[in-house]
């Protein structure tokens, strides 16, 4: 158990984990010194995303911006400790380039389908945090079970998929969650996951399946 809690308290085991762990809690920790972070005015001056202000004033950073603000420290824990588990396990997995390239690009698409999404019911929310870019992790995570053979490091491809539906419920069920960008990050995650790790991981088992198949076949004859 100690050895196990030493591998998450390891910065060499995850150390992109760590980094965006770190950054995600200096600008709250900044933003919470200038403001409120619950106060939705202060975080849309602040960078949140917008509707109106990215599609009027083209102020388009704040898909990216929003990706690490959070509104209060409720959200920021519950976020940062599925990134802080969940993160170092999937970094590992893919490896770190890859892993930061999945986590930026699902917050971004996490980000641009909730900002489509309000456009099209004509809503004007304010909208911040890093779940979509967590939620893109929690998809690629299903991608690496289901590519290893249905367990990777403990988990099954059936825990993962749990854990994907217990969290979008929790979502759905909890009001000012913003449920549209938790699906595109997931998304996002699954399919560039698939891509840059997925494609490449199963064409190495098939291999290794093919040379296995054949050494058996030249020890049985």
């Amino acid at each position: 158990m100690k050895q196990e809690t030493n591998e998450y308290l390891n910065p060499k085991n995850g150390p992109i984990t760590f980094i965006l762990v770190a950054i995600n809690i200096i600008v709250f920790l900044v933003m919470e010194f200038l403001g409120d972070t619950e106060d939705s005015a202060f975080m849309l001056n602040n960078g949140a995303m917008n509707p109106y202000l990215i599609l009027y004033e083209g102020q388009w950073y704040r898909l990216f911006t929003a990706t690490f603000m959070h509104f209060g420290i409720q959200h920021l824990a519950n976020n940062m400790l599925l990134l802080f588990l969940l993160g170092q396990i999937f970094e590992r997995a893919v490896g770190p380039v890859r892993y930061l390239g999945i986590y930026l690009g699902s917050g971004l698409a996490g980000s641009f389908l909730s900002f489509f999404y309000l456009c099209l019911m004509g809503k004007n929310d304010i909208v911040a945090g890093a779940s979509g870019a967590i939620f893109g992790i929690v998809g690629g995570m299903i991608i690496v079970v289901l590519c290893n053979r249905g367990s990777y490091s403990g988990i099954s491809a059936k825990r993962m998929l749990f854990m994907a539906a217990l969290t979008l419920y929790f979502g759905f069920a909890t009001a000012g969650t913003d449920n549209v960008g938790h699906l595109g990050g997931l998304l996002a995650g699954l399919i560039l996951t698939f891509l840059c790790y997925g494609i490449e991981t199963l064409i190495q088992n098939r291999k290794k399946s093919i040379l296995l198949s054949n050494k058996q076949d030249e020890e049985g004859q």
